[in-house]
């Protein structure tokens, strides 16, 4: 029906599209309104970039030992990918996310100093992660990533 890497395809962006899914309807019961932009945003709970890089780990992997017992190049590529995608999620994006907050509100202050009545856009600061984001997108994913194994095999 599907061969090996088109279910582990199928498998990972599933559990990315599921992670921002999940994303929009908390984000929804936070804020006390749906905001359908969120459906393709960056930042929020869960992580989907974790959730589609543990669901691609966990996917290969499983395929890898229930058809060769062995690991797999592909396998160690996945992970690598897959460490610095959640290393950034948590890090350099998470930061950038705390520097646009406090440049927006720099752009406010100066804008009420100068009496300026020009509605400029705000930066976005919904780029990174918190652990906890990024640890439920892991738990997302590999449950994904077993799930999907097991329709596919």
């Amino acid at each position: 029906m599907f061969t090996v890497p088109e279910a582990v395809l199928i498998t990972s962006i599933a559990s990315m599209i599921i992670a921002q899914v999940i994303k929009f309807f908390v984000d929804g019961i936070t804020n006390k309104k749906l905001d359908e932009s969120i459906l393709i945003s960056t930042g929020g709970m869960p992580s989907s970039h974790s959730a589609l890089v543990t669901s691609l780990v966990v996917s290969i992997g499983m395929f890898d030992f229930y058809e060769r017992q062995t690991m797999s190049i592909g396998l160690a590529i996945a992970i690598v990918v897959a460490l610095v995608v959640v290393h950034d999620s948590m890090g350099i994006r998470l930061e950038a996310s705390k520097h646009a907050m406090e440049l927006n509100v720099i752009k406010y202050r100066l804008n009420l100093i100068e009496n300026i009545d020009i509605e400029e856009k705000k930066l976005k600061e919904k780029l990174g992660h918190k652990p906890k984001e990024v640890l439920m997108g892991i738990l997302l994913g590999a449950a994904c990533g077993v799930i999907g194994f097991f329709i596919f095999k």
